[in-house]
């Protein structure tokens, strides 16, 4: 049997990411979906905010369009520490064949995106040019 080494981590506190669990603000999921998936992408925007409504995770809009880091449309959803391990469970049980980007909200856009990231199911190319390190 192989086992695979899992691709989150909370990261350490170094003095080049500045980062600590008090000072992390929150996660964002980034749904991602093409034109062949943008009904599952809505159908599942909708279950999340059916699922999660008075507590303390939003989720936003559909954008068709690659925008900032993002290389295909998508929508947001953030979430508290608090909630972290519901949604994240939940999006990988609901998810089906569509493409989640978790981050953390460190305050370094790049480190956030790479690092700081799962992704459930396949892992899409980021735009990386487009986020900001912490010193920028």
């Amino acid at each position: 049997m192989t086992t695979s080494t899992p691709k989150w981590h909370l990261p350490q506190a170094t003095s080049d990411t500045q980062f600590s669990v008090e000072r992390l603000r929150g996660f964002h999921a980034h749904v991602y979906f093409e034109a062949a998936t943008e009904a599952a992408a809505e159908a599942l925007r909708e279950k999340t905010i059916a699922e999660y409504a008075g507590r303390e995770v939003e989720v936003y809009r559909l954008i068709r369009t690659p925008v900032g880091p993002h290389p295909v449309g998508m929508f947001e959803i953030d979430f508290s520490q608090k909630m972290f391990a519901d949604v994240v469970l939940w999006l990988e049980r609901e998810r089906g064949d569509l493409s989640v980007l978790v981050h953390v909200l460190s305050g370094d856009e790049y480190y956030d995106h790479t690092q700081g990231a799962l992704w459930l199911g396949p892992q899409q190319s980021l735009r990386l040019s487009f986020l900001k390190k912490r010193s920028e």
